[in-house]
């Protein structure tokens, strides 16, 4: 029986599909907001960004979750949303040579990853467990420090690092660690809702939520594609877009090993390659309707741990969810009222789980056959080096830079290539 059918009732289908929405919108919402800032995009602009990129995610969730064909979609549950590893180069191109060339460049390197897919079953040979395992952890280590600069305020916030938000924060967090341990059922599913819910109560009245967002967001706003004007099409653009969703494209391979994990099951090159290119037909979607290459989202297979629900039906009532987000964008706009402190809570507990995963892959490794030790020690130092220390490779080529300057890419490469130089052919062998 595919365990990701599960049958469970409507109100629990509701009530776990909003936890998803509400581990995934942080980051997805935060896309926009930092791009259309970079780019001094008015207000209205900007908020037009974050409703395409609300609606595009539950488009790219459908696609994951259903499927187009049986060759297009894992049918896995998985959410999707925008994604940080473009972030810089879609800044660097929009301020360059605006929005029409940034979502042509965005739509052509989505067509360019799905050929690409068509030899991933080749690229997947270069990444064995000791590989998969190493690029997971950091994952959950690089997403750690945004969740406790969250639970502190929010960086560069006037109140960050306050004992208020410190407290409100941990406090979240112990309280959903405390309903995963002894609630039951529905409760123990509603762990992190529950924290949200009540930390953002807690928080309005200490004076934390602003609900002038609320105010001002207009109740419904189509969301229409080529909003900006027709897309343009520039060859550099598309050939930096290109290598920066190839390292997007590893990161979603990742997640199907968190999922693994998780769910105990072992997924097989045909699905990730199913999975791949569902990711990449909904990229040229969402870069036709003004939005940024989606990625597949750890926190949420995380959430998949913390509520032992693993339905597909839930990851797909979060999707319907987005669009709706996406096209009402007052009632999205409540989502953002909630305090920074409160979201660093219940993402932390959730990066922990991503943490744990790789943790988990490298353990089912023996640490003394295959030069496994040295690859896993030396690839974190480099990626962990490359993610916190990030200005050391300010001093090389701009697109170079932005490659070197990403952990994720730096931990990924540097363990393949260990992997192959210390293995050879044998650790291909997966």
């Amino acid at each position: 029986m595919d365990i990701f059918s599960e049958k469970i009732s409507p109100g629990k289908n509701l009530l776990v599909g909003f936890q998803h929405v509400l581990a995934m919108c942080p980051g997805t919402i935060a896309v926009p907001l930092i791009m259309g800032g970079a780019m001094g995009l008015d207000a209205r602009t900007t908020a037009f960004l974050v409703s395409a990129n609300l609606f595009t995610s539950g488009i790219a969730i459908l696609i994951q979750v259903f499927g187009l064909s049986k060759y297009i979609g894992s049918r896995y549950p998985i959410i999707l949303g925008s994604s940080f590893a473009p972030l810089a180069p879609m800044i660097m191109i929009g301020n360059t040579y605006g929005l029409p060339t940034l979502f042509g460049a965005i739509m052509v390197s989505g067509v360019l990853i799905f050929l690409l897919s068509f030899f991933l079953d080749k690229i997947l040979m270069l990444f064995p467990p000791v590989v998969v395992g190493t690029f997971v952890t950091l994952i959950g280590v690089s997403l750690a420090p945004t969740a406790i600069q969250d639970l502190a305020g929010g960086a560069g916030s006037s109140t960050y690092g306050s004992v208020q938000n410190l407290l409100l924060g941990f406090g979240v967090l112990i309280f959903i660690i405390l309903v995963e341990k002894f609630g039951k059922g529905i409760w123990r599913a509603m762990s992190l809702l529950l924290g949200i819910i009540g930390g953002t109560v807690v928080g309005a009245f200490l004076g934390m939520v602003d609900i002038t967002p609320i105010q001002e967001a207009s109740a419904f706003r189509l969301v229409t594609p080529f909003y900006f004007g027709a897309p343009q099409f520039e060859a550099g653009s598309i050939l930096i877009m290109t290598i920066f969703c190839i390292i997007n494209m590893i990161q979603c391979i990742g997640v199907f090993s968190v999922l693994d994990e998780i769910a105990g099951t072992h997924t097989d090159n045909a699905t990730k390659i199913k999975g791949i290119k569902a990711q990449a037909v909904s990229q040229v979607i969402t870069g036709a309707f003004n939005s940024v290459p989606s990625t597949m989202f750890n926190e949420n297979v995380s959430l998949i741990d913390l509520t032992k629900i693993k339905s597909r039906s839930v990851i797909a009532t979060a999707g319907v969810m987005m669009l709706l987000l996406g096209i009402f964008p007052k009632v999205s706009a409540v989502i953002t009222v909630v305090p920074k402190a409160v979201l660093g809570g219940a993402t932390l507990a959730l990066f922990g789980v991503i943490t744990s995963s790789g943790i988990s892959i490298l353990s089912k490794l023996n640490f003394f056959e295959n030069n496994n030790f040295t690859i896993v020690g030396t690839s974190i130092a480099i990626g962990v080096g490359a993610t916190f220390a990030s200005d050391i490779f300010a001093g090389l080529p701009s697109t170079l830079s932005m490659i070197c300057s990403n952990g994720l890419f730096m931990v990924s490469a540097s363990a393949i290539l260990l992997n192959l130089l210390l293995n050879g052919s044998k650790g291909l062998k997966r």
